[in-house]
C-alpha cells in the first residue's frame, strides 16, 4: 500500500510515517495541503492519513478534492477537535481518530482497508 500523510507537526508525522513503514508499506509525507494535492497528482496513493489543521488547504478541504478526484482513496482524518472530526466526515474522511489517538487504531483502519480491497479484488475476478 502507498501511504501519504499530511500533518504539519513534525513528530507527529514522523511517528505516523515510521509506524506506517513498520507495518510494511510505502510512505511519502506532506506538511501542508498544498502539497498533499501536488504529491496526489503527482503518485498513487491507496491510502490519505490527514490532520485537519493543516495549512494552505486544511483537512476538510482535502478530504473534498481527494474524493472528488480520486474517489477510491481511503482517507484516514484526524484531529485534537471534536468539530474538526466532524468536518472531515461530513468531507469525505472514511474514518476519523481523535488526537491523542492510540498508533494500533491507525494500523486497525490501513488493515481494514487491506482487507475490504482484497475482498473486491476477488468479487472482480469471481
Amino acid at each position: 500500500m502507498n501511504v501519504l500523510v499530511v500533518e504539519g507537526n513534525w513528530g507527529i508525522s514522523q511517528v505516523l510515517s515510521s509506524f506506517v513503514k513498520l507495518c510494511g508499506h510505502l510512505v511519502d509525507e506532506a506538511s501542508d495541503g498544498r502539497e498533499a494535492i501536488r504529491r496526489l497528482q503527482g503518485s498513487r496513493y491507496d491510502i490519505v492519513i490527514t490532520d485537519s489543521e493543516i495549512i494552505s488547504v486544511d483537512g476538510p478541504e482535502l478530504c473534498k478534492f481527494i474524493k472528488s478526484h480520486f474517489q477510491d482513496i481511503y482517507i484516514i482524518g484526524i484531529s485534537g477537535y471534536l468539530s474538526a472530526l466532524k468536518d472531515l466526515a461530513d468531507a469525505g474522511a472514511d474514518i476519523c481518530f481523535y488526537k491523542p489517538f492510540d498508533i494500533d487504531q491507525v494500523r486497525k483502519a490501513i488493515d481494514c482497508r487491506i482487507a475490504l480491497r482484497g475482498s473486491s479484488a476477488h468479487r472482480l475476478a469471481s
